[in-house]
């Protein structure tokens, strides 16, 4: 459906899966004046009602019955990785636009498929990345496009839960073709693609992977040297301890810690309250070295809505009056990371990210 044909205020969408992060979306995107949710569909009949009740939309028993709706514009997919490809198939074979989570997928044939899928089909597409959008990441780019912090070096980011002390043998997340290196896929990404953001793709990638103590045999604690044009980074991804979230990035004129209690990630308007970021400097400056004294200051961050700003902005390309931040190659990019990160960890060698973003044409 072309820009031409919707004079709405509002871009309709449908919410496609609706388990718990299908649920987090429709509530931050809720009362948006940009998007509106016209309709809902999961095989789950009594799920699929209950969030029709909950958010005031219409209700659809079949994928098929969604994409022919003439009063949908696009759709948000909250599906397992695995089902990505099939549901942007069917969702650019109707001219639906569509958003999906991120990853964008696990297997480089489903990548190949939706890459096919979706490049000359008219319809926009977008990859849930919202991490980029918290106000500490927003603010760190500012700093570092404005160099008043100097020329970065180093970065550290990691990003770990205990979510691996809970899976049980048959749960997806511990299978390493469907999750691979486990904690990479699911949390890692998020990182990659902050780093993404702040630096755009590595090199080469060298990774380590451990079990460790979970019931299941996926890995669960995966440590990457990512080597970038000008910085080294060292992404650090687990499912085995209480949450951490946070960025160290450090440069010539001065070094920051953004740390983020994760556990307010799904209440998306109130996310950046509850992060801090942290600017160290030199604030006595000496001949001598053992002389200097470092001086921290708190950075006042604005807060934004991560998960409603990536949907309305959404939105907005389908109405055709921005561009999706993370489209098709930007998320692709992320999982080429991610694939070799898992390869290097497999096959004990450094991975150069180019072999595997060929293998993703």
């Amino acid at each position: 459906m072309g820009v031409e044909d919707q004079p709405r205020d509002r871009v309709r969408l449908a919410a496609v899966g609706l388990g718990r992060w299908g649920r987090v979306m429709a509530a931050a995107y809720s009362g948006s004046e940009v998007v509106e949710l016209r309709s809902c569909f999961s095989r789950d009949g009594d799920r699929r009602h209950r969030f029709a009740l909950d958010f005031g939309c219409e209700e659809d028993s079949s994928l098929e019955e969604v994409l022919a709706r003439d009063d949908v514009d696009g759709i948000v997919a909250t599906v397992p990785n695995d089902q990505h490809a099939s549901v942007v198939e069917a969702a650019a074979a109707a001219g639906k636009h569509v958003y999906v989570e991120k990853p964008i997928a696990v297997e480089s044939a489903h990548v190949r498929r939706i890459r096919e899928a979706v490049e000359g089909s008219g319809v926009v597409f977008a990859c849930g990345h919202s991490a980029r959008r918290l106000a500490g990441l927003r603010e760190m780019r500012r700093r570092l496009s404005s160099g008043e912090i100097g020329t970065p070096s180093m970065v550290e980011v990691v990003f770990s839960n205990e979510r691996g002390l809970e899976l049980k043998e048959g749960d997806w997340r511990g299978d390493p073709r469907q999750c691979p290196g486990g904690p990479l896929t699911q949390l890692g990404i998020h990182q990659i693609d902050n780093l993404n953001y702040l630096f755009g793709t590595p090199r080469r990638v060298v990774g380590a992977g451990r079990s460790g103590i979970s019931a299941v045999s996926n890995t669960m604690a995966v440590g990457a040297l990512l080597e970038y044009d000008d910085v080294l980074a060292y992404l650090g991804t687990d499912w085995l301890t209480p949450g951490a979230f946070t960025i160290d990035l450090y440069c010539s004129k001065a070094r920051l810690r953004y740390d983020l209690d994760f556990s307010w990630w799904s209440n998306s308007e109130t996310t950046d309250k509850h992060s801090r970021l942290v600017k160290t400097e030199i604030g006595t400056e000496s001949d001598d070295p053992d002389a200097r004294v470092l001086r921290e200051t708190d950075i006042e961050l604005v807060s934004r809505n991560h998960l409603r700003e990536e949907i309305e902005e959404f939105g907005e390309a389908i109405l055709g009056t921005t561009q999706v931040e993370v489209g098709l190659e930007t998320a692709i990019a992320n999982l080429a990371v991610v694939l070799s990160t898992s390869r290097s960890i497999d096959e004990k060698r450094s991975v150069e990210i180019g072999e595997v973003l060929r293998e993703l044409r």
